[in-house]
């Protein structure tokens, strides 16, 4: 039987400092893609919005208040990213939903499906969409490549002797990033794993491999970044 993957590419890392799209990452994700296509039943590629969204909503938002609003907008940056992405890919069988109702149709259809998609759900970040995807296909484990190489006892910024955490409870998420189910999401805020997302992946008893950051020069190929950073589960 084949593999299914859920893997969700933060939009930390599609864009540098000067909000130059990465294409060297672009360029790895795709030989990653047609290297082990044939090993997969389903993939899924979900893209974030990264600085390119934080610099239009750092721009917008003297202008516009309501936050259904900037999420939309913020949420429309991610399924542009995920365009360009599935157009770099260039592989005519990738699905590219626009409606939550669409990605599900998919990937309920048949024995089989590639799928790229941003957010699709205002007020959900699209580590949830993520997440929600990989409960759809019973993957029950989230990829997430993003900035973070691992996550840190501490912050790795502030204190020399931080360590990492390579395999992580949900219950200890949650105590260090002040995680409780009514916490709300916050478009473009700075946690591993978005809060929501969290709460949801714990009930559901899917786990998220947190991984990227410094490894992202370490390492090459993505099949093997996936199998370093911070496993978190029940």
């Amino acid at each position: 039987m084949k593999k299914k993957i859920v893997l969700k590419v933060g939009g930390s890392i599609l864009y540098d400092h000067l909000l130059n799209l990465n294409f060297d990452l672009f360029k790895r994700i795709k030989d990653w893609y047609w290297s082990v296509k044939e090993q997969y039943s389903h993939i899924v590629l979900v893209t974030g919005g990264g600085r390119l969204s934080r610099d239009i909503e750092g721009k917008i938002t003297e202008h516009i208040k309501e936050r259904y609003s900037l999420h939309k907008v913020g949420m429309s940056i991610t399924q542009t990213n995920a365009i360009i992405l599935s157009s770099y890919i260039g592989d005519k069988e990738i699905f590219e939903p626009k409606t939550l109702g669409e990605s599900y149709e998919f990937l309920n259809s048949g024995d089989s499906g590639y799928m790229v998609c941003g957010g699709l759900k205002v007020g959900w970040s699209t580590d949830m969409d993520a997440a929600v995807f990989s409960d759809v296909l019973h993957t029950k484990r989230v990829y997430k490549i993003s900035n973070v190489d691992f996550i840190y006892d501490k912050d790795p910024k502030e204190f020399f002797d931080a360590r990492p955490i390579r395999d992580m409870r949900w219950e200890d998420y949650f105590k260090m990033f002040s995680v409780h189910p009514d916490k709300e999401h916050i478009p473009n805020s700075s946690i591993p794993v978005d809060a929501k997302c969290a709460v949801f992946c714990e009930k559901k008893d899917i786990s998220f491999n947190v991984t990227g950051g410094k490894l992202l020069y370490d390492i090459e190929d993505i099949k093997g970044i996936l199998n370093e950073g911070t496993y978190i589960h029940n």
